[in-house]
């Protein structure tokens, strides 16, 4: 195993979330290989089980290259994904994704991801630059773009934005009475997307839904019925689950290979399994954290950055599928089905077993 470097134990943990990973997506995706893949049952399994080793590969070459030159890379790629943004923004309609040569693409997955990065660098270059609002103002208006353009047609992505952007920044070294202040603004700004966005109604009846509890337009039936569905799945799981590949609620959650992933699993696993999941990540996001405790500068802010990014996805995702937050589409890290968070993931890991190398 001296081939591997850095952090083995960030290694493995990122290694059984994938396993689990597999599992569900195999799981999972049966109702889509009966509509688009009848004859190949095995179908999603090995795209999935190829994007996976595709990240892990290129994790892995990244990890060899020197992180402090990932800073203006990531600045360079945050510009990328506010062009591909914008183009999505101006075209209209609520499509969140790219197609390119049959493929699909995310930006707003890369944008969220390379936002943190470029702060990371800019605040490690410019160590003062927190110490004043005029000094501050142009990190705020990156922040402030990014969430601009993520969040009229996926409010969930925008708000992780706000919030990310938000506790780095305090994390950093700002202020907690500018953090406060920035709360307002920020609390206003989604205030005035909830009347003024296109999806403003659907955001409107969600939120209704969820503070009731029960459906009170037709507008908001289909949140309500994977409200249901998911609620169903976790509750039905019980102690030890109902074993692998048996899950009912496959057949009836859209996206329960993605945005409800953590529902069938739980539901096949049961609390042990879901638990289990649990404590991965809890380990991931502390190894993360225990890596940075250790560095300063760039390499500080930028696990720093990355676990936030990850622990963002998985409360929403995890709390969806609990009925804790209202529902909205969120995939779960290593797990659910989807190239672009996927390779997003393996892009922050590579970076950071990187920066472990130069430390164990």
């Amino acid at each position: 195993m001296r081939w591997i470097a850095g952090d083995r134990f960030l290694w493995g943990v990122a290694g059984a979330l994938s396993l689990m990973g597999l599992l569900v997506v195999y799981s999972a995706t049966v109702s889509l290989v009966f509509r688009h893949h009848p004859t190949f049952p095995e179908y999603y399994l090995i795209k999935h089980f190829l994007t996976l080793l595709i990240a892990f590969l290129g994790a892995y070459a990244i990890h060899h290259t020197d992180y402090r030159q990932w800073g203006p890379i990531l600045e360079a790629t945050w510009w990328l994904s506010l062009i591909l943004l914008g183009y999505l923004f101006f075209r209209g309609g609520s499509e969140r994704w790219l197609y390119i040569g049959g493929m699909s693409f995310q930006p707003s997955e890369l944008g969220r991801f390379s936002l943190v990065g470029m702060l990371a660098y800019r605040i490690a270059r410019e160590p003062d630059v927190l110490s004043s609002w005029q000094s501050l103002w142009p990190l705020l208006v990156r922040i402030g773009l990014t969430f601009l353009l993520i969040a009229p047609q996926n409010l969930s992505g925008g708000l992780m934005v706000l919030f990310t952007g938000g506790l780095f920044l305090y994390i950093a070294g700002l202020s907690a009475s500018k953090i406060a202040r920035l709360f307002l603004v920020g609390l206003f700004g989604v205030g005035v997307l909830f009347l003024v966005a296109p999806r403003a109604r659907i955001w409107q009846s969600r939120l209704v839904t969820y503070l009731k509890g029960e459906t009170t337009t037709s507008a908001n039936m289909a949140d309500d019925y994977q409200r249901v569905h998911a609620s169903i799945a976790v509750f039905s799981g019980g102690f030890v689950g109902k074993g692998p590949g048996r899950s009912t609620q496959r057949y009836y959650l859209p996206q329960s290979y993605s945005d409800f992933a953590y529902s069938i699993l739980v539901e096949e696993y049961g609390l042990i399994g879901g638990l289990l999941v649990w404590g991965l990540y809890t380990l991931y996001f502390w190894r993360l954290v225990a890596l940075a405790s250790v560095v300063d500068g760039f390499a500080r802010l930028f696990l720093i950055g990355f676990m936030l990014h990850g622990l963002m996805q998985v409360i929403v995702h995890i709390g969806v599928n609990i009925e804790v937050f209202p529902i909205t589409g969120v995939p779960l890290p290593w797990i659910s089905l989807g190239g672009t968070s996927l390779l997003i993931q393996a892009l922050g890991l590579g970076v950071a077993l990187g920066i472990s190398r130069r430390v164990i």
